[in-house]
């Protein structure tokens, strides 16, 4: 396969500047950024919030009269993760509460009055809402004629009318003055969880139970793509030392059957190892086992949990490369006859995994991607995801009498339609993307933070890049690029699936590894001078440590 055709736009072409003033630079962080600093200096105050003191108020009330509490979680990470945070909480108290997660098939996304009779029935008096409830007008309007309160903790963008619960903490209510808007749910209820604890521990207590949540809200917070900045940054800075360290028996032993035992945890080992494996559950049957594995109090119950929900991700990862094989062959091999946006669809598909589908092949195919799939009633459900020049669900919109829902944002959305309307809808949102989407649109782009000589790549120089990080969203891992190497050797790695390069730049050697690139070995040559666009790595390998260069994309240099 020939070499992938990426632009790249490089921000620093002077390599005699400093790294680490480039890079604070290109993200816009002031020269402290690298200093030592207290939680607590960079963590905003939960009564920032609105109706905070209300809700706390509330919370207080329904204790201090025994009434029955249900956590109503979500079936992502985030979700995940907020539900056991709110359990945690009431453990730690001893106060007794219920949960409830809705399930992907059957009850889709957020509060429905289906959910509102189930928990009628589990005798609610308040209902408290983690990562949902913004946009659930209607089940609010349900569960207060059946007396039971709602107080909704959420971080998604109010959408219509504003449901009549009895308050609603979200950054991004109309009436929020929260100095930083883009939190994840599970934050929003640490926020809560923060105002409670104040109020109902000793100081000592308090401080450690919220140190303690860390991990937990790291997980969320990465799974749920936040950026890292402001207290995104310091949660997460902190919060993965304390998930190395988390003495959560189904942490632990999800990181046992990750491969991370004993390892370096970081933004990557959460988003890559962990949150699939705590996903699976919600994407194939209940996120409730997840849920168990996270507040699970003993080692072998942890471990049970754990090894199931690897064996669910390997069921899960099974099925969805069985159908990114089928749809690519299906598609033509040569990109310049495909359409502007592929639109692929199977009946057969689980709907848990649609989103997996359409995200995999806009990666491989550089456009955007909508996977459809039948849910129980009978209609197709579809998952889209694009690239930056095309905003998907403003393009949706001018197609919205085709949907019975729809929703989304830049990026990703989310659609359901009447499978009749099904062919219409895709000739004419095709046609309408062909129009649309230029060919330089369609053409990837990597952007590097600077061109670096030799004498800046070296293991003290990858060891205070990582002490920039974490790096995610919103403060992506630098991207350096080594001009004129020459490749020395090359080496297949995992059946062919990845590349192990060794190239030379003046007197001086690299290793690199190339992941998922084994498809370009004859693209390469030995003796063959390249650019490299690379990530500064380290390698510990049999205690040894030494700096590994993480190839981004290759461009052999014109002849």
């Amino acid at each position: 396969m020939r070499l992938p055709k990426n632009e790249w736009k490089i921000i620093n072409s002077d390599p005699s500047r400093s790294i680490v003033e480039v890079i604070l630079e290109n993200r816009k962080l002031p020269p402290s950024h690298l200093e030592a600093f207290r939680l607590s200096e960079r963590m905003h105050d939960p009564y920032l919030l609105p109706n905070m003191k209300k809700s706390v108020q509330r919370v207080l009330r329904a204790i201090e009269k025994r009434e029955n509490i249900i956590v109503f979680g979500d079936y992502d990470v985030d979700g995940i993760t907020s539900t056991a945070l709110m359990l945690y909480f009431f453990r730690k108290i001893d106060y007794p509460v219920q949960y409830l997660l809705p399930n992907r098939q059957k009850d889709g996304y957020g509060l429905r009055t289906s959910s509102v009779d189930q928990m009628a029935e589990m005798k609610a008096n308040l209902i408290i809402t983690v990562d949902n409830g913004i946009s659930s007008f209607e089940a609010i309007a349900y569960a207060n004629k059946l007396n039971i309160d709602v107080l909704v903790t959420d971080h998604h963008l109010p959408e219509g009318q504003m449901p009549p619960a009895y308050a609603i903490i979200n950054p991004n209510h109309k009436d929020s003055e929260y100095p930083f808007k883009t939190i994840c749910g599970a934050v929003v209820a640490y926020k809560l969880v923060w105002a409670l604890a104040k109020e109902l521990l000793p100081e000592d207590d308090f401080k450690q139970f919220l140190l303690d949540q860390l991990d937990l809200i790291t997980i969320g917070t990465i799974a749920d793509v936040m950026p890292l900045r402001d207290e995104n940054y310091a949660l997460v800075k902190f919060g993965l030392k304390v998930l190395s360290r988390t003495k959560k028996p189904g942490l632990i032993e999800l990181k046992k059957v990750a491969g991370l035992n004993g390892k370096n945890i970081t933004p990557i080992s959460v988003g890559y190892f962990l949150a699939p494996r705590l996903n699976a559950s919600g994407r194939l049957e209940e996120a409730d086992t997840s849920v168990k594995l996270l507040i699970a109090e003993s080692k072998e119950r942890a471990h049970y949990l754990a090894s199931y929900l690897n064996k669910l991700n390997q069921k899960r990862q099974n099925l969805q490369q069985n159908y990114l094989d089928t749809v690519i062959l299906s598609l033509p091999q040569d990109t310049q006859l495909m359409e502007k946006v592929i639109i692929v669809e199977n009946d057969d598909w689980h709907a848990g995994l649609i989103g997996l589908i359409s995200g995999k092949l806009k990666e491989r195919y550089g456009r955007p991607v909508l996977a459809f799939t039948k849910d129980e009633d009978g209609n197709l459900v579809g998952s889209a995801r694009s690239i930056d020049s095309f905003h998907i669900t403003n393009a949706l919109t001018q197609f919205n009498h085709y949907f019975l829902n729809y929703g989304g944002h830049q990026k990703a959305a989310g659609l359901t339609i009447d499978p009749e309307k099904f062919p219409e809808f895709r000739e004419r949102f095709i046609e309408y993307a062909n129009k649309t989407i230029t060919e330089k649109d369609l053409i990837p782009q990597i952007t590097i933070d600077s061109v670096v000589d030799i004498d800046q790549v070296h293991l003290n120089m990858a060891k205070t890049i990582e002490e920039l990080g974490p790096f995610g969203e919103g403060n992506p891992v630098p991207l350096f690029m080594f001009q004129g190497v020459t490749i020395r050797e090359m080496y297949p790695m995992s059946n062919g699936k990845h590349l192990k390069l060794i190239v030379q730049k003046g007197n001086q050697t690299y290793e690199c590894v190339w992941w998922n690139s084994g498809e370009y070995k004859d693209s390469l040559s030995f003796g063959q001078q390249v650019d490299i666009a690379f990530r500064m790595g380290i390698n510990n390998w049999r205690g040894a440590t030494k700096v590994q260069l993480v190839v981004e994309d290759v461009r052999p240099l014109e002849i």
